[in-house]
């Protein structure tokens, strides 16, 4: 029987925010000891970890490792959040007024898949470097990996792997510190129907 590999995704611990403002592009995770001790329980030990190099990421995922053994924490710019550019760190009414005209608006999301920030990205491009990431990603034998990144990130992952349209993916809530488990086979084991990913849970929090 073909045994698939395991990836754990983690979104990052929250960070703060003024209250009428977009976050900065790199901000600071705000580290719960309490809450980042109860995930790092349901973690396995001595696995590879793949880290987003923003600093959130960066410092759940050394807030987690005081709890967890890492056989190896490898930092991977493929899975940074959607770069919001100009955006960042501005008042939500003022970007509004540059959206409000659009042809298109979400429901769910605050601007639509294609839309690119000026000197930022568009949740399109950040999906196609996430399952750039994916589909290079070869495990000579099963095992587990840990993924700790960001809302977009995961969103992505999920859009890639499920054949989910975008429009419809970015309405999926993924909560800080939450879990969302994937299998996936070897290209050498995708051999009949059905892809070589199965969602194992999307959002589980942690109590």
């Amino acid at each position: 029987m073909v045994k698939p590999s395991k990836l754990i995704f983690i979104r990052h611990a929250p960070v703060d925010t003024e209250v009428g403002y977009l976050p900065d592009n790199d901000p600071d995770a705000i580290i719960n000891e309490f809450k980042i001790k109860n995930l790092a329980s349901y973690l396995p030990q001595d696995c590879i970890w793949y880290v987003s190099p923003l600093k959130r990421t960066i410092q759940t995922a050394k807030a987690l490792s005081k709890y967890v053994a890492v056989k190896d924490m490898i930092l991977e710019k493929k899975l940074k959040e959607q770069n919001f550019g100009d955006w960042a760190g501005r008042k939500i009414s003022e970007v509004w007024q540059e959206l409000k005209n659009n042809i298109s608006q979400h429901n769910f999301s605050f601007i639509c898949p294609e839309i690119s920030p000026p000197n930022g990205e568009s949740f399109l491009t950040q999906l196609e470097r996430v399952s750039i990431w994916l589909e290079g990603l070869q495990f000579f034998e099963p095992q587990t990996a840990v993924i700790i990144a960001h809302s977009g990130t995961i969103k992505g992952m999920l859009a890639y792997i499920l054949g989910i349209d975008p429009d419809k993916v970015i309405g999926i809530e993924i909560s800080h510190l939450s879990l969302t488990s994937v299998e996936f086979l070897a290209k050498t084991d995708d051999k009949n129907r059905g892809g070589r990913f199965r969602v194992l849970g999307i959002n589980n929090k942690v109590e």
